[in-house]
């Protein structure tokens, strides 16, 4: 089966460890099926270490699988204030989220 050039994943609502099944399920069949995955968190009202734990393991499994996984734009609001509980609104990891790009 081809794999679609680009997919683009639109998170929105609340991305906490009880939405995490649902988050990994779609992260998961996005990287079957495209060489190139887009996340969009412009709807996220809520996030937690699981929602970013998850993103980041999807990004070490794309790169494993020679496919590409990024930010469709800078993460903002409500990721953005639980990147900076987490450590990492800047330092190394802060161009993947605030860029959309690996580090």
């Amino acid at each position: 089966m081809p794999q679609a050039p680009t997919v683009v994943i639109g998170f929105s609502g609340a991305l906490t460890i009880r939405e995490a099944e649902e988050v990994f399920g779609r992260l998961r069949e996005a990287l079957e099926t495209s060489e190139r995955v887009e996340i969009d968190c412009s709807g996220v009202t809520e996030a937690d270490i699981t929602f970013i734990q998850l993103i980041l393991a999807a990004r070490t499994s794309a790169a494993a699988a020679g496919k590409t996984l990024m930010m469709s734009g800078p993460a903002g609001g409500a990721l953005l204030d639980a990147l900076a509980v987490c450590g990492l609104a800047d330092g190394p990891q802060a161009p993947f989220w605030t860029e959309g790009r690996l580090a």
